[in-house]
């Protein structure tokens, strides 16, 4: 196999359970080698490994098997970093592109880069590069302005966890030391390990800008994570805007037969920030609506699924609603293609999201939250309809007002246009490394 040129590293990678993040890292590594820049995959597991996946050398570096708080916050996973740097010595790539900032893919990582001499790219694909609460939702209530801030970011993060807001506030504004004699003196060992979170929020502001100073190149995929990062002290000529693109040559489009209920997907992880649960609680608003909504649910690594089995219980008591299994990557938007709407109900700030493009190259128009990303791709009334994120009630009223109102599906369908595609990514990329290479006194060797 080809000596790769960079070594992407996202949080996870196939044949595990992945996300859109993961699709957009096949497909750019897929799409750089007609460029010369031959790519290879590096990620965090349960074990070290070497393996195969879509003609790509991926490698696994092993984490900290140990549970422990700080590294939920981000704090370095030395045992990973170690591992990673041995697959640095052993392939010696001239890029290391980041595509994830947690404690296995820390700062860690770009010291390990560049003691090989290698230039660092990061992109920024999920809030929680930034945000404690990992949505950019003040409070789960309202878009952040992503600025980091420790007191605000510690209330915010303790109310996530169940502290009320004025609790958490006081919480934050209080001391280190008085916080932990108030939690040994309430015996509470649930609480004792939350009050710890104020100091790793404090320190996890510093490694933050840490991290942004050692990068080399900083990827920013839609204009508000671009505005974060210039509030958060990113120099305006360390970052680039490049948003997602479309990492298949998508099927031909097949007009399908519009009669019957109005069809609606949902096509992700089940959890709360995604919203899937806003669709089963509109239904029930609206029982006498002709809809059908079908969630292709992608399961969740660990844990009870609480959202999902409420999910199931709904499903048995409503027929419109279906749980599906997840459909691979390369058949979304061919299944895409067989529904009137595609959901994205999304309560946090999505980057992208890949499936709102995968939407648009279905031929499909997306019924999305009016919320970050999804709000910069929607064009409302024109190719989609955004709804008032977290409102069940709105999400009810749009789905009876396109089902009683098909014709508006119709001449949506009519509006969309073909979305980017990995290609014009992949020539963003290369521009990218020839010139952090170039500012590194690297030579990729790329055509």
């Amino acid at each position: 196999m080809q000596t790769p040129v960079v070594l992407h590293v996202p949080y996870s990678f196939f044949p595990d359970a992945c996300g859109g993040t993961e699709v957009y890292v096949r497909g750019l590594a897929q799409r750089l080698a007609s460029r010369g820049y031959w790519s290879a995959i590096a990620a965090p597991g349960v074990e070290s490994g070497e393996y195969v996946n879509g003609g790509l050398a991926v490698y696994r570096f092993a984490i900290d098997p140990r549970r422990r708080l700080a590294l939920a916050y981000g704090v370095p996973d030395e045992i990973a970093a170690e591992g990673f740097g041995a697959i640095l010595r052993k392939i010696r790539p001239r890029i290391v592109h980041l595509h994830a900032r947690t404690s296995a893919v820390s700062e860690r990582l770009v010291d390990f880069a560049h003691d090989i001499g290698a230039a660092a790219v990061f992109t920024y694909h999920t809030p929680t590069v930034s945000c404690a609460r990992g949505t950019m939702m003040l409070f789960g209530q309202e878009p952040c302005d992503g600025t980091i801030e420790p007191k605000r970011c510690t209330a915010c993060a303790l109310a996530s966890h169940g502290a009320p807001k004025s609790v958490a506030r006081l919480a934050a504004l209080a001391s280190g030391s008085f916080v932990a004699r108030a939690g040994a003196l309430a015996g509470d060992g649930k609480w004792l390990s939350r009050l710890q979170i104020p100091p790793l929020l404090a320190d996890g502001r510093r490694r933050f800008h840490e991290f942004m100073r050692k990068v080399d190149h900083v990827i920013a995929v839609c204009q508000w994570v671009r505005e974060v990062l210039e509030r958060n002290g990113v120099p305006p000529e360390k970052l680039t805007l490049s948003r997602q693109g479309l990492w298949q040559t998508p099927p031909s489009r097949v007009a399908r037969d519009r009669r019957g209920p109005l069809r609606i997907a949902y096509f992700g992880r089940i959890d709360r920030a995604k919203g899937p649960d806003l669709l089963a609680r509109a239904l029930k608003m609206i029982p006498s609506v002709s809809v059908q909504i079908d969630i292709f649910a992608i399961p969740q690594l660990a844990g009870p699924d609480q959202i999902y089995q409420s999910l199931a219980v709904h499903a048995q008591q409503d027929q419109r609603l279906t749980l599906r299994t997840a459909v691979e990557p390369h058949k979304v938007i061919g299944v895409m293609g067989e529904y009137d709407l595609v959901a994205i109900p999304s309560r946090g700030l999505e980057t992208g999201p890949l499936v709102a493009l995968e939407a648009f190259a279905a031929g499909v128009p997306v019924l999305g939250a009016d919320l970050g990303g999804i709000a910069e791709l929607v064009r409302s009334g024109v190719d989609g309809f955004l709804v008032p994120p977290d409102d069940a009630a709105a999400w009810a009223a749009a789905m009876a007002r396109f089902a009683e109102n098909r014709h508006l599906v119709r001449e949506m369908c009519g509006r969309i246009t073909m979305p980017r595609s990995m290609e014009a990514v992949a020539d963003d990329m290369a521009k990218v490394y020839s010139a952090a290479a170039a500012a590194r006194g690297v030579s990729t060797g790329a055509a």
